[in-house]
């Protein structure tokens, strides 16, 4: 049941094109292409309304939440690697305050 095609920007363009170039109706392209006509109405909005951007699949949502998780463990390391140099640069003075004492 999970077979649905996905139809590609360049697709969805060229089944639009059927229906004011050749002068086909909703009913007629929607049974030649297995489309369901509420469809193709959905289709012929979004490309009047945005051209072949309304068609383009991008989730915003997803991927600045995946930005969001991407920056906090970046941001995480940086703290994690301040912490590191903060204690190496302690014992580095601590040494240096021994070795000056010894001459």
């Amino acid at each position: 049941m999970g077979n649905r095609k996905k139809y590609t920007a360049e697709e969805k363009i060229k089944i639009l094109r059927e229906l004011q170039e050749n002068g086909k109706t909703i009913s007629q392209v929607s049974q030649e292409y297995g489309i369901h006509p509420n469809n193709l109405f959905k289709w012929r909005k979004q490309h009047l309304e945005m051209g072949v951007q309304g068609f383009q699949r991008t989730r915003k949502d997803i991927s600045g939440k995946a930005k969001d998780r991407k920056i906090a463990v970046l941001e995480d390391k940086i703290k994690h690697k301040d912490e590191v140099i903060a204690e190496l640069a302690e014992e580095l003075l601590e040494l240096k305050k021994k070795s000056s004492g010894q001459r």
